[in-house]
């Protein structure tokens, strides 16, 4: 009962504070999960090196990584899997980064009652590369 009480709050743990995941260099089919619902408009992911990539789901860039600068970056190593995935068919270290989603939707933020605070929290899942 102990063991199945502690995996249950090591799950938990990794689920509330989303602690990414770690592969071997070299890794095939690797699968992140960026969002369980669907509703993508791209996705993003920030580098370890520095840069911003966009992965863009509509569009005359669709199936294809973007940098900020608007320059196409070589795509061929990775593919969409739906709902809400991205597949990297070779990991590298130049793969290495916070994965996320930009969603096709927009919820307008409420307003909240004076005094009440609401704190950010990291959304995206880290990759890191072993």
């Amino acid at each position: 009962m102990k063991t199945l009480i502690l995996l249950l709050a090591v799950i938990s743990f990794a689920y509330a504070f989303n602690l990414g995941i770690g592969v071997p260099n070299g890794s095939k089919d690797v699968n992140i999960e960026v969002s369980r619902f669907g509703d993508i408009k791209s996705i993003t992911r920030k580098l370890k090196s520095g840069g911003t990539q966009v992965w863009n789901l509509t569009g005359p860039n669709k199936g294809t990584w973007v940098d900020s600068k608007g320059k196409k970056i070589p795509s061929s190593n990775y593919s969409f899997k739906a709902p809400g995935s991205i597949v990297i068919k070779k990991v590298s270290k130049a793969d290495e980064g916070v994965y996320d989603y930009e969603p096709l939707t927009t919820v307008k933020p409420e307003k909240l009652p004076p005094g009440v605070h609401v704190d950010p929290h990291q959304q995206g899942v880290e990759l890191s590369v072993l």
